[in-house]
């Protein structure tokens, strides 16, 4: 049986801002999983109030799932609105960042399926920041 608990992991900072606790750590489960792809990892991460996730891509289908706090997700050039509850599915090669609105940090999982290369991570990249057309209450209802 396998039981992990973020809050007992030491944090690595990556993309510059966020914390990440790596419950399932990059490319351990590669050799039981790979195929055309493979299960790459299962992280916890924050983000602190007035930082910004650093704008990468990586060759992964990815997911964040909002534990936590209230931020705005941007993939490409569309963004929205996120808070506790929200999964976002980040498309393969797609760049990337997240950001808390307000004053409480952003803490959400990230779950990975990768096509990459035995040691390659993330790209950082460029990515003007877009601004959501609604704001969040009127996002929700």
């Amino acid at each position: 049986m396998f039981v992990k608990r973020a809050d007992q992991l030491e944090p690595e900072i990556v993309h510059d801002t966020g914390a990440v606790y790596w419950i399932v750590p990059e490319g351990s489960m590669r050799d039981e999983t790979e195929g055309s792809s493979f299960f790459d990892f299962v992280s916890e991460f924050t983000v602190q109030p007035g930082a910004q996730l650093q704008p990468h891509y990586h060759d992964t289908f990815e997911f964040y799932y909002i534990l936590s706090g209230r931020a705005i997700m941007q993939i490409e050039d569309e963004a929205n609105h996120v808070t506790r509850g929200d999964l976002i599915k980040i498309p393969r090669n797609a760049r990337h960042t997240i950001w808390p609105t307000g004053d409480e940090e952003i803490r959400a999982l990230c779950f990975s399926t990768s096509f990459q290369a035995p040691g390659e991570r993330f790209t950082p990249c460029e990515l003007p920041r877009v601004e959501p057309e609604k704001s969040h209450e009127a996002a929700r209802t």
